[in-house]
């Protein structure tokens, strides 16, 4: 204990320069946390939308059909895997899909489209399409007379391509699952525009019943789309369940979705090359505060010497005033950041980056919300105050091998 109240004497003695040391890592600390939690906040964003939009945050897919989508790669009974998973803590909601490949024709134009059936009463809760209703409606979710047309909802981009208007008669043909044509007459009840080009172009939503029966699919789906209380509880949901379907996986948004992870790790990657230059500059700085103070206190410490004090205690003493001006710095500096990066996180402030706002599937973009994570608020600046504090061991050696007399003599 006899050099840690050495160490805390010492790094009071000189308030000028230790102040400044302090300042110097917190600004550091505070730079690196903040620029971290910029870094995250888009890329939760990121992730929220492409989980959001259309690919949830758990998919129960047939195993072939995520590398090799085919109508008879099909999940049995994909109700019972929905109520399954929506019994499940943490879970929103979940919803089946149906999807086939076929032709759209309105009049004398014609398209190909991905045709999709979906549960109009569980799709709003899952995915954010059914607010990006330009025109018209969604899906109605009650029930169809045997007389009464039967709906679908087209992207604007196809929409666009067919010169379709609310009403018009959409007719579908494809093939089914028996091998038979398949073809229905529908009605255009909505237009819908994700801000997804991809999606717009070719996407068609009917009713799962109808689409059931169109292609000869009774009781049968391709997806179940899962979405959980926010991407903290996937792991949750997913571990321990095992859909009851036969052949049927569940997959993470992370396995959906490998090329957007892959982007993101690529562009932490960068993040983190920064954070290393930026952290060893910063105890770059500190260290040389402590050689700096060892050199101009050679005298005290060859008395100190000189009166039998142990080479340990010489060492402990500077490594314990490092580690004590470091830890004041460093946390004081990621206090700061972590307490602003929660504020510019609230709905209403965050940090503006566009004049207008990017409008996609459902959400509008024109600002940047800083987040806090482990890595950025506790990780980062641990290693800052690891780097000063081992820092000082070299500078601290070399104190502790002074030779009395010619430290005393100032030679």
């Amino acid at each position: 204990m006899l050099s840690l109240k050495l160490g805390l004497r010492n790094a009071g003695r000189r308030k000028g320069r230790s102040a400044l040391t302090v300042a110097m890592l917190a600004f550091g600390t505070f730079l690196l946390v903040f620029s971290t939690a910029l870094n995250e906040g888009p890329y939760a964003d990121m992730t929220e939308m492409a989980t959001g939009t259309w690919g949830g945050h758990l998919q129960v897919l047939n195993e072939g059909y995520l590398d090799s989508p085919s109508m008879y790669e099909f999940i049995e009974e994909p109700l019972g895997v929905v109520d399954a998973l929506q019994a499940r803590p943490h879970v929103v909601a979940a919803t089946a899909r149906l999807e086939a490949a076929g032709l759209l024709s309105v009049g004398e134009r014609t398209a190909g489209a991905q045709l999709t059936g979906v549960m109009p009463e569980n799709e709003p809760k899952v995915s954010t399409l059914p607010r990006t209703i330009s025109q018209g409606e969604f899906l109605p979710t009650g029930e169809v007379g045997d007389e009464d047309p039967l709906p679908i909802v087209l992207g604007d981009g196809l929409a666009s391509r067919l010169d379709a208007k609310l009403g018009d008669e959409v007719v579908f043909l494809g093939q089914a699952a028996d091998g038979s044509m398949a073809a229905e007459l529908f009605t255009l009840v909505g237009v819908l525009d994700s801000g997804v080009d991809a999606l717009d172009a070719s996407m068609a939503l009917v009713r799962l019943e109808d689409a059931q029966a169109l292609f000869e699919m009774k009781d049968r789906a391709h997806r179940v789309v899962v979405r959980t209380e926010g991407l903290g509880h996937v792991g949750a949901v997913a571990r321990g369940f095992t859909p009851q379907a036969e052949g049927a996986k569940l997959y993470t948004w992370r396995e959906i979705n490998p090329s957007m992870v892959s982007s993101i790790e690529s562009d932490r990657a960068g993040g983190f090359v920064f954070a290393l230059v930026l952290m060893f500059m910063v105890a770059l700085g500190a260290v040389n505060t402590t050689v700096m103070s060892v050199f101009e206190r050679s005298q005290e410490l060859g008395v100190m010497k000189a009166l039998g004090t142990s080479p340990g205690t010489i060492v402990a003493t500077v490594v314990w005033e490092a580690f004590v001006i470091g830890l004041l710095g460093v946390g004081l500096g990621a206090l700061l950041a972590a307490c602003l990066n929660e504020y510019m996180a609230q709905p209403h402030v965050g940090l503006e980056m566009f004049d207008e706002p990017i409008d996609f599937a459902g959400y509008q973009m024109f600002k940047i919300y800083p987040k806090n994570t482990v890595r950025g608020t506790i990780a980062y600046p641990a290693m800052i105050l690891a780097a000063t504090t081992l820092g000082a061991i070299w500078p601290a050696i070399r104190a502790s091998l002074l030779d009395p007399v010619k430290a005393i003599r100032g030679v």
